[in-house]
């Protein structure tokens, strides 16, 4: 992973306090998130991390695991052509705040 990706993870991580950790292996890529969440009281609580999978033979499909204990439950997306991790990153950082907003909501 490149630098540049490193410090967009970082950044990421202090703006939208969300933590993020990514797994790169030969055959296959992983972005886990965990997202929290303000309460009125304003207290953070820990949404369930979600887990994003693909590889760099996997065609653009990303498995999509909203509940990472259970490694049955998963949707499949097709995010486009991706020939390094780095472009897997930025996909799923931009997923992942759509995925915060929805939980919000």
């Amino acid at each position: 992973m490149q630098k540049k990706t490193e410090e967009l993870i970082k950044k990421f991580e202090q703006d939208y306090e969300i933590n993020v950790g990514v797994t790169e292996t030969l055959t296959s890529w992983t972005v886990f998130a965990q997202i929290q969440e303000k309460s009125e009281t304003g207290f953070h609580t820990r949404h369930i991390g979600k887990r994003y999978v693909t590889g760099p033979n996997a065609n653009g499909k990303v498995q999509i695991f909203s509940d990472p204990r259970n490694s049955e439950a998963y949707t499949v997306e097709s995010w486009g052509k991706m020939e390094l991790c780095d472009e897997f990153v930025e996909k799923a950082l931009a997923r992942i705040l759509v995925d915060r907003d929805a939980a919000d909501n």
